[in-house]
């Protein structure tokens, strides 16, 4: 996700109700400055007019339901909603509209620091909810939460993961307040069961990273956010210091993150070119580069049908280098980029799908993903939450890769 700051001056509410009670093709606005000092009238244009013409239908709507809905309705939700179904009627289950605290959860979430259960979770392509990984040390750990969970309620309240604006829904009630319980109803091996859990202040790292057996360097990424990129960087520094010869960076049911992260660690990893560029629908094109420096030694990524975003511009950009080997199944398809508009004064907020990104062979993942390499499909349930070979095939296929390119 690119972030960018709207500070425009927008048309308020109050502005579309006094504008259209007038009926004239032309309008003039004029009124008194707090000094009682006169102000220039202005006229409207046709342009202006015809927009405000199009908003009266929807204002008619608003004072239709507060004179003669059987209850007291609340105008600041009638006002929010009209603002969500405005963001849904683009059908794009990555454009929504945020509200200043849900803003302020999506930041702290980013930062990897927030009061919640400590459970990365990701909307699937079938519409639900899925548990794809539980960070150690955390509440969700300790309630016995596990990868591979389905979501199908929080609180008794069903939920979904059929577009952002829902799974968001779902989100929020489970984050709340620390030492306040949250229940959810999961779905797990043909069982339905429900678990408390009681929230806490959680602090994620959302990199891992360890030396497996034969010197090869594992580096786990769970989303391209918070410390992720800084992580990445300690790894490297410590495989160099203990003479890795061989790095395996997994990036399975890693749902993305944030544009600058993925493009800071790919440059670690390439030589000089184009990693990603993102085109607009102007036409307008914004290239991301990586420079001469680079880790030299031999590479795998591990991926699945969960990693995304930015997840598939790491791997479709170490292939079109030809700088590694990807390894596992065919990755989710998501070859879109968000931007976040901030409206001030209350910090509220807008993502909006703004533009394709496309690796240095002009290749867009939208839809159809990244074909790995080598096709190894997982042998268990779930990605296995610790790096081992034994129990986890599509990691002993990466390093068995590896191996032979070391040796060769």
């Amino acid at each position: 996700m690119k972030k960018s700051s709207l500070r425009t001056i927008a048309l308020v509410w109050a502005a579309v109700m006094i504008a259209v009670i007038s009926s004239t093709l032309t309008m003039l606005f004029s009124g008194r400055a707090a000094s009682t000092q006169a102000v220039e009238p202005r006229w409207v244009t046709q342009e202006e007019y015809e927009t405000l013409q199009r908003y009266s239908r929807l204002e008619e709507v608003r004072t239709s339901l507060l004179r003669d809905y059987y209850q007291d309705l609340d105008d600041d939700a009638l006002v929010l909603g009209a603002i969500r179904g405005m963001a849904r009627a683009v059908d794009d289950p990555y454009t929504f509209y945020y509200t200043p605290e849900e803003m302020q959860r999506a930041d702290e979430n980013n930062s990897g620091a927030y009061t919640g259960i400590g459970a990365l979770l990701q909307n699937t392509t079938d519409g639900q909810i899925q548990v794809v990984r539980v960070y150690p040390n955390t509440p969700a750990e300790a309630a016995g939460l596990r990868a591979g969970d389905w979501i199908i309620a929080v609180d008794g309240t069903a939920v979904s993961g059929e577009d952002g604006r829902s799974y968001n829904d779902a989100v929020n009630r489970i984050r709340g307040e620390a030492d306040m319980p949250v229940t959810l109803t999961l779905y797990r091996s043909g069982q339905t069961l429900d678990i408390t859990i009681i929230r806490g202040d959680v602090q994620i790292d959302y990199a891992s990273y360890r030396m497996l057996p034969g010197n090869i360097g594992y580096i786990c990424i769970s989303q391209f956010t918070g410390n992720a990129s800084a992580l990445f960087d300690e790894a490297l520094e410590a495989f160099k210091n203990q003479g890795a010869v061989g790095l395996v960076v997994d990036v399975r049911d890693n749902p993305g993150g944030l544009l600058d992260q993925v493009v800071d660690i790919a440059d670690r990893l390439l030589p000089t070119g184009v990693i990603v560029y993102v085109k607009e629908k102007d036409g307008t094109r914004e290239d991301y580069y990586s420079d001469e420096a680079y880790c030299d030694i031999p590479l795998a990524v591990l991926v699945n049908d969960m990693s995304a975003s930015a997840s598939e511009i790491l791997a479709s950009s170490v292939q079109a280098f030809g700088r590694g080997t990807v390894v596992g199944v065919n990755t989710y398809g998501k070859g879109i980029v968000q931007s976040l508009h901030v409206f001030e004064p209350d910090g509220a907020g807008m993502q909006v799908t703004t533009s394709s990104y496309y690796d240095a062979l002009d290749r867009c993942p939208q839809g159809v993903g990244v074909a790995p390499d080598v096709e190894v499909a997982l042998a268990g349930d779930s990605v296995p939450l610790e790096p081992d070979p034994q129990s986890d095939n599509q990691l002993a296929a990466a390093i068995e890769i590896l191996q032979r390119q070391i040796q060769d």
